[in-house]
């Protein structure tokens, strides 16, 4: 694939990239049963820019370890109004997405995101005008039949089905505020600026487009009032997903979009249910057949577009 930011194709980057993305994809894997139980203690609402800003600060110490007092030097690498409609790109993906799981059911939410390479490729091409590599709609179509699998084995496990409530919009729109965040974060910044300090720039910018939201949010009585004290496993789930949900795998997802470009990472987004799923094995969930069948024509998916890639 070639895109504004020309990803690189030698064999470094291809290394580097895919084990970004497979970090990434496992991290935000785990934040999905995490998620579920976080909800029962804070509304989607709250939890993103509490959930941001902890991230925010694990990202700040990161790159005073990495880059010493020089890490909050002056300016940002970008302007200010790039800044903020990149921010507001990122932030964007939280509320859309919060939105829409609230108004359409997890099955029909789930079919939708399994297109995340369709809607990554289209507003790719839209963004850049880049085409994209041969075999990336063989692979696409391989994730996302791998996905279908996986959902129809979850429906019939659930007793739910597809059904359109309309809030569906809004998950795709999500998606694709992601996938503009991503392309913006390595177009706009200055060449010199480290991934490290671009992905805490973002998040920290985030969330002060997720506090006044998350306030109209509770002014209109979508939501109740916050939970202030919260109990000591709620904590501790935060501060995981937190760490290593929103914190690291935002910054390997930006590092796998700059070493081998984001297309390519529409495709591993559809591996992430598939970790989910092995990762609630620690929560005493059992996968369906259909959910690891669905799991493995992902992951042979998203192979095959690396094998293509090498050769």
């Amino acid at each position: 694939m070639s895109s504004a930011h020309h990803p690189s194709s030698s064999g470094s980057a291809l290394l580097v990239g895919t084990a970004s993305y497979l970090v990434a994809c496992v991290f935000w894997g785990l934040n999905i049963p995490l998620t579920a139980i976080l909800f029962r203690t804070f509304d989607p609402f709250f939890l993103a820019p509490l959930r941001v800003g902890l991230a925010s600060i694990v990202l700040g110490l990161m790159m005073v370890g990495a880059l010493g007092a020089r890490a909050f030097g002056p300016g940002l690498g970008v302007g200010a109004m790039r800044f903020a409609v990149m921010t507001l790109a990122m932030a964007s993906f939280f509320v859309l997405y919060n939105l829409g799981l609230r108004y359409t059911n997890p099955i029909t939410a789930a079919a939708i995101m399994a297109g995340s390479p369709v809607y990554g490729a289209i507003t790719l091409r839209l963004m850049t005008g880049a085409r994209l590599e041969k075999g990336f709609w063989g692979a696409a179509a391989l994730t996302v039949l791998g996905a279908g699998i996986a959902i129809y084995g979850r429906a019939g496990d659930t007793g739910q089905g597809l059904r359109l409530q309309g809030g569906e919009l809004l998950v795709v729109a999500s998606l694709a505020s992601w996938t503009i965040y991503s392309i913006l974060a390595q177009r706009w910044f200055d060449p010199s600026v480290p991934q490290l300090r671009r992905t805490f720039l973002a998040t920290f910018g985030t969330f002060f487009w997720l506090v006044p939201c998350w306030a109209l949010v509770r002014a209109a009585g979508l939501v109740g009032p916050p939970n202030l004290s919260p109990g000591p496993e709620a904590i501790l789930w935060l501060t995981v997903t937190a760490v290593f949900s929103t914190a690291l795998g935002a910054f390997a997802w930006n590092i796998g979009v700059n070493r081998i470009g984001v297309a390519i990472g529409s495709l591993w987004q559809n591996t992430v249910p598939v970790f989910a799923v092995l990762i609630s094995l620690l929560f005493g969930i059992v996968p369906t057949a259909e959910q690891v069948v669905g799991g493995a024509v992902v992951i042979a998916g998203v192979l095959y577009m690396q094998w293509r890639k090498m050769h």
